[in-house]
């Protein structure tokens, strides 16, 4: 407003929540918005290892369209300076098995094994509604990005 108070709506409203691209270890992770170009393509019938690194304060149930994965293992890091701590955990036991979704703690970083073996559009996001709803969710392309259903009219970093 323009006597410097703020709205109510503005303190409590939802804060952006976003997801990164390939550098997890560094504090603004390579975030992305809905629009930006699409930085994952995975290539058909490859398998990933895919590093989640949570920075911050909450947990988030991360699920991948269309794909099955496997948690390898966590690992705490500072979320001041990216630095690991300690040596990997494997998987809890309630954790094994193929899941389209896993739970990515604060400070640690969870790893999943995937393999991409349906050509298209896809995204992955968190299943807190109101992160979803915020900008914590991406497209990704599995495939060619020219011939991939649905890949052809975007755009790729």
């Amino acid at each position: 407003y323009s006597n410097g108070s703020v709205a109510a709506s503005e303190i409590y409203g939802p804060l952006a929540a976003l997801l990164g691209g390939a550098r997890g270890n560094e504090p603004d992770g390579g975030t992305s918005l809905w629009s930006s170009p699409v930085q994952v393509n995975p290539t058909l019938q490859s398998t990933e290892i895919w590093e989640l690194w949570d920075w911050t304060l909450d947990a988030h149930p991360i699920h991948l369209h269309l794909v099955k994965f496997k948690v390898l293992e966590r690992q705490a890091f500072n979320t001041t300076t990216g630095q690991l701590i300690g040596m990997p955990q494997s998987s809890r036991f309630t954790e094994r098995g193929f899941k389209d979704t896993v739970i990515v703690y604060p400070g640690e970083i969870t790893r999943v094994k995937a393999t991409f073996d349906r050509p298209g559009l896809y995204v992955w996001h968190c299943h807190v509604l109101s992160h979803e709803d915020n900008e914590m969710m991406l497209p990704y392309c599995v495939g060619d990005s020219q011939s991939a259903p649905g890949c052809d009219q975007l755009q790729f970093a």
